[in-house]
């Protein structure tokens, strides 16, 4: 029997691999896969050996409070490639773990399929040549990527954005009618990591009492992820929904958004946001200036667009006072219908649904010889 292992690290990993993992059993329905991740993958029939979902991190502090975590999981997953012995092993964004990774399981000859790349194109591009030495096939889901891989002769290909697939029918009006929202509606998304939560929510929270003060019939909603416990937000007065962040979406008229693949899903369903984020500021201090001498914006959906068309506040820049005042001057200055029709060529630039699918292709080309 074939066996595919899938390494997935975060709990956006989880999500697509869970994805990818019922489109290849739909291909081929006799295969067997086993790896890393998190309740979606075990839900979509993959044999969970190790669950690190629940301690991702960002920055360089933060993966080093969880290093024993990353190795523990590095350890177990080296036993696997040598008792499970996968045909071939398909490693799900987290560079900084799944590289390291990639180079275990070269080594035991197994082909390396990479699905959603490294993001070469705002730090660390050296990483292209490790790439090009580890992995067989390269699955990128942002269209400019594809020219940077295949310029560097990497077997790359580019099947569009699963969060396509994942986009939900939402009644837009559902949520307004349930919070009795008459006015503007704004979403708090504070992110979708515990730690990230805690930290830009009483920004987000703060933020949201000086908007009522300029803009009053204006209404607030926070948005917990399934992972995130509601009673984080609860205790400050706002309505709080739990595993409803595509109704969120669906039903603001604006966002206040972590940085992260969420503004991308925001602009599918072509609701505008402004962006934040705060790092751990030895983080900051040591990651910002790589990242920030390469690339002026760090939200996807402004890196997608190539072009600002979405604010963006981080680190002490992302106050409440300045994010405050940018959200009256959009609502007052009527600019909602300008950056909606903004959202509308950043979804086209996602490609079409089915990129979960021609993901599952992909895998199954390595597999039998056909890339």
């Amino acid at each position: 029997m074939t066996t595919i292992l899938i390494v997935a690290a975060e709990t956006s990993g989880d999500i697509h691999g869970a994805n990818l993992a019922r489109e290849l059993k739909a291909l081929d329905p006799s295969l067997r896969l086993i790896g890393a991740g998190g309740i979606h993958m075990r839900e979509a029939g993959v044999e969970i050996l190790v669950d690190p979902t629940a301690h991702a991190s960002v920055g360089i502090v933060e993966a080093f409070q969880n290093l024993h975590r990353y190795a523990r999981l590095y350890r177990l997953l080296q036993s696997a490639l040598k008792t499970r012995r996968p045909d071939a092993a398909v490693l799900i964004d987290s560079p900084d773990f799944n590289l390291r990774l990639a180079e275990r399981v070269h080594d035991h000859g197994i082909p390396v399929i990479y699905y959603i790349g490294p993001q070469l194109w705002a730090w660390r591009k050296g990483r292209i040549k490790t790439i090009k030495r580890l992995v067989r096939k390269m699955i990128v889901i942002l269209d400019f990527e594809e020219g940077l891989y295949r310029d560097a002769g990497v077997d790359v290909a580019f099947v569009g954005h699963p969060l396509l697939d994942a986009r939900k029918d939402v009644d837009r009006e559902a949520l307004r009618r349930e919070l009795g929202v008459k006015g503007p509606l704004i979403g708090l998304l504070p992110g979708s990591r515990g730690k990230q939560f805690r930290s830009l929510f009483p920004i987000m929270k703060k933020t949201a009492e000086l908007i009522s003060k300029e803009v009053p019939d204006a209404r607030f909603v926070v948005a917990c992820a399934p992972n995130i416990n509601p009673e984080l937000a609860m205790e400050r007065g706002l309505p709080v929904v739990w595993n409803r962040t595509p109704e969120v979406m669906a039903s603001s008229d604006l966002l206040l958004i972590s940085s992260g693949t969420g503004t991308l899903e925001a602009a599918i369903y072509g609701t505008p946001m402004i962006v934040t984020y705060r790092l751990n500021p030895l983080t900051a201090y040591t990651l910002g200036p790589l990242v920030w001498m390469n690339i002026k914006d760090w939200a996807l959906v402004n890196i997608v667009a190539g072009k600002r068309i979405m604010p963006e506040y981080y680190q002490r820049k992302g106050s409440p006072e300045n994010l405050a005042r940018e959200a009256v001057a959009i609502l007052k200055e009527g600019r909602l219908p300008g950056l909606r029709k903004a959202l509308a060529e950043v979804r086209a630039k996602l490609g079409s649904p089915g990129a979960s699918r021609r993901a599952a292709a992909e895998v199954l080309k390595v597999l039998r010889g056909g890339a």
